[in-house]
């Protein structure tokens, strides 16, 4: 074998040991990727999660989005009485209602969902949302069932943790007048003094967040 066969042979060899490396590199990089994007989505709806809400935030936090908190009612019958399984047809139902919004829709944990929302006017979009997840759900077994929302909206106000701290307030405050909608006012929605605990905040800090659903 002369020698420029040989000089062939190894160039080719060592151009398949490239190439495998490039591969092997491509498909670590392809997985990294794929977990980085499944640590900021929540298991059951596809939603962002925490994490993911959270960067949302960093990238509109320039745009001043309005925050969201929706907290459904009527979600605890569905589940006692049809079983937790209807009650994550439920959950998913309601999130692809939430993921038509115009920013960042996140569950946050149980029936508990946020929102940052790009929007000239939040309030009718709250209101458009509220409407749109009172809708019939259709459960595998025929039944039919239906939950509404309560929601808090907030302008962008310093983090994103006080953000969903007045979004939560205001949304406390929905719950209780029953008017399924109300926008933060610091005068009536004083979340300094609410005696709950803090449950859709607690794990969520400016700069970081808990992952998982």
């Amino acid at each position: 074998m002369n020698d420029a066969i040989v000089s062939g042979l190894f160039l080719v060899a060592g151009l398949a040991v490239f190439a495998w490396d490039q591969y092997r590199l491509y498909v670590a990089r392809y997985k990294l990727a794929t977990l980085q994007r499944a640590a900021l989505r929540d298991g059951l709806t596809g939603l962002a999660n925490r994490a993911g809400l959270a960067a949302g935030w960093e990238q509109l936090a320039p745009t001043r989005p309005w925050v969201a908190v929706v907290d459904l009612d009527g979600f605890k019958p569905v589940n006692d009485t049809h079983g937790h399984a209807a009650g994550d047809v439920v959950l998913t139902a309601v999130a692809g209602r939430l993921a038509t919004v115009h920013g960042v829709a996140a569950r946050l944990g149980g029936d508990e969902f946020a929102a940052l929302l790009c929007d000239p006017d939040p309030t009718a979009a709250g209101r458009q949302l509220a409407a749109a997840i009172a809708a019939p759900v259709q459960l595998p077994s025929g039944v039919v069932v239906s939950v509404t929302a309560s929601i808090g909206l907030a302008p962008a106000a310093g983090d994103l943790a006080a953000a969903l701290a007045d979004a939560d307030a205001a949304m406390y405050r929905a719950k209780t007048t029953r008017t399924g909608v109300a926008v933060f006012d610091r005068h009536r929605d004083d979340h300094a003094t609410d005696t709950r605990p803090t449950v859709r905040v607690r794990d969520l800090t400016p700069a970081g967040v808990e992952v998982g659903r």
